[in-house]
C-alpha cells in the first residue's frame, strides 16, 4: 500500500459534496424519488434471502442509468460457484464496482466465513470488477474484534492486484469519534477514499434499533442520551449537525432508515440550502 501520507481536507469544505445511497432489494420501485445527482446507488445483500435479489436489482438499476454497487456477503454464498454466478451476472449489464462484506450472519452458509476468502478466489479480476469498497466501522464491529487490520490487509490485496478501492462506513452519531478514525487511518499512511456513512433522517426510536442490529455503541449510548422521554424518540433526527462536525471524507453515504421518499426529500433540501449559503 502506497504509505506516503496526504492531506486530506475534509469535503465540507469544499463547494461540492457527492453522496450514494444504500436500498433494500425491495426498494427498487422507489428510485426514481432519489435525487438524480446520486449517481451510486449500493443494493443490499440481506442474511437469508436468496443472493439472486441483489442481483436482480442491481442489474436494474444499472439499466436506469445509474451506477450500481451491490453488496457481497460473504457468509450468504455457498460457495465458488454462487458467488461465481453472481459476478457473471455482474459482468453481463457491466457492473464492475462492488461492496465486500462479511455478512450479518454468524454462521457462514458455505465456504466464505470472510471477505479475504473470496478474494482469494481470483474471480473479481476474471469477471472485470476494477473497483471494490470495504466496510469501515469507525467504532469497532463487534463481529470483528480485529476489523482495522483485517481492512488493511483487504487494502493491500486490492494495491497489490490493481483493484481500486474504498472504504464505506458504518453509519455513526459520534462525530468525534469518526474524525478520530480518520486521522489515525491517515497516519498510518492509508489514503484510500472514505466515504462516511450518514443516517437519513427518522426518529430516534427507529435509529436505536438500527444501532443495536448493526454493532453501532457509541451511537446508541448518544441516542439514548437525546431521547429520555417517548416525545424526544418520536422527533424526527436530522443529520445536518452530523455533517457540519465530520472532516477529512471524500463522500457521503446515506442510509435512509426512515424510508427512501423522506431520505430523498431531506437530502434535496439539504443540497439547495448548501448551495445557497455557498452563493
Amino acid at each position: 500500500m502506497n504509505k506516503t501520507l496526504k492531506n486530506n481536507s475534509s469535503s465540507s469544505d469544499s463547494k461540492k459534496t457527492n453522496w450514494s445511497m444504500e436500498i433494500l432489494p425491495a426498494n427498487f420501485s422507489l428510485i426514481s424519488k432519489i435525487p438524480s445527482f446520486v449517481k451510486e446507488i449500493y443494493i443490499t445483500m440481506i442474511p437469508g434471502r436468496n443472493w439472486k435479489e441483489t442481483l436482480d436489482v442491481a442489474q436494474k438499476v444499472q439499466s436506469s442509468g445509474r451506477d450500481a454497487i451491490p453488496h457481497i456477503a460473504a457468509r450468504s454464498l455457498k460457495g465458488i460457484k454462487e458467488l461465481e454466478d453472481c459476478l457473471s451476472g455482474f459482468l453481463d449489464f457491466e457492473i464492475k464496482k462492488v461492496l465486500l462484506i462479511g455478512g450479518g450472519q454468524n454462521k457462514p452458509e458455505g465456504e466464505f466465513n470472510c471477505v479475504m476468502d473470496m478474494l482469494e478466489t481470483g474471480l473479481f479480476s476474471k469477471y472485470k470488477i476494477n473497483a471494490i469498497d470495504y466496510a469501515g466501522h469507525p467504532e469497532g464491529n463487534p463481529d470483528d474484534p480485529n476489523s482495522e487490520n483485517n481492512l488493511i490487509e483487504k487494502l493491500n490485496w486490492s494495491d497489490e492486484n490493481g483493484i481500486k478501492s474504498r472504504i464505506i462506513t458504518q453509519w455513526c452519531f459520534d462525530t468525534e469519534k469518526a474524525n478520530k478514525w480518520i486521522l489515525e487511518l491517515r497516519e498510518k499512511g492509508i489514503n484510500t477514499p472514505i466515504h462516511i456513512g450518514i443516517p437519513g433522517p427518522s426518529t430516534l426510536k427507529t435509529l436505536m434499533r438500527f444501532a443495536k442490529v448493526c454493532g453501532v455503541k457509541a451511537s446508541t449510548t448518544v441516542l439514548k442520551k437525546q431521547g429520555l422521554n417517548i416525545s424526544k424518540l418520536m422527533f424526527v433526527s436530522k443529520p445536518d449537525k452530523i455533517i457540519s462536525q465530520l472532516k477529512g471524507y471524500k463522500q457521503l453515504h446515506l442510509y435512509p432508515f426512515g424510508g427512501i421518499e423522506k431520505s430523498s426529500e431531506w437530502l434535496h433540501n439539504w443540497i439547495q440550502s448548501n448551495q445557497l449559503e455557498m452563493s
